[in-house]
């Protein structure tokens, strides 16, 4: 009888965990379902597990739909600016600027991409919970040079991205960590205006 009743208990969870897998998506693509526009602190650290190196920058990120957004990084200073048109990237220490088409939004920018059909393009399954987060595991259902695989965690009560991990095929990987994020906040379009300071190098691309 003990084994049955643990039999039940574990059938039971399991059926829980698959059930959770689609509303904790749900939830999340519904608090990200009237983004306007949203800013966020993140903390970015690259790690190639390789060569054992681990780079960590920190900074702030405005964006407004459909496809405005700034980024700022501290150390090394640097400023990307996507003006729905061009995307700038500057860097302040070198009087240098890069300006080119902008063709992709960076996911950094717009974290909640991943879960929108993300049936269609990953298989995922729910690999972590606790009181504060639930934690997604999403694996490309085909090949590819960029993903082996993506976690996010997504934070309890309010159902927001508040780490995205993307590891390749290598094992390389980049991960964002977001912080005092304020969904749909009132934010100047000047923002997303980018004027190079004078003597600086421009560079078209």
């Amino acid at each position: 009888m003990k084994k049955l009743s643990l039999c039940l208990f574990m059938i039971g969870f399991a059926c829980l965990s698959a059930a959770n897998l689609d509303e904790v998506v749900d939830r999340t693509n519904a608090t990200y379902a009237n983004l306007n526009s949203f800013y966020t602190k993140f903390t970015q650290t690259m790690c190639d597990e390789a060569a054992g190196i681990c780079r960590m920058f920190e900074g702030e990120i405005y964006f407004l739909k459909p496809n405005f957004f700034r980024m700022t990084i501290k150390d090394p200073p640097q400023v990307l600016v996507g003006d729905s048109a061009s995307l700038w990237i500057y860097m302040p220490k070198e009087k240098r600027a890069i300006r080119q088409a902008l063709t992709q939004m960076p996911f950094a920018i717009n974290p909640e991409i991943f879960l929108k059909d993300y049936n269609e393009r990953f298989n995922a399954a729910l690999t972590g919970e606790d009181k504060d987060f639930y934690e997604i595991t999403l694996s490309p259902k085909e090949e590819t040079e960029i993903f082996g695989k993506i976690v996010i965690r997504v934070s309890l009560p309010g159902y927001k991205i508040t780490d995205i991990s993307i590891v390749d095929p290598a094992g390389a990987e980049n991960k964002f960590a977001f912080e005092k994020t304020e969904i749909n906040k009132k934010i100047n379009k000047k923002n997303f205006q980018f004027n190079p300071p004078k003597g600086t190098d421009i560079i078209e691309q």
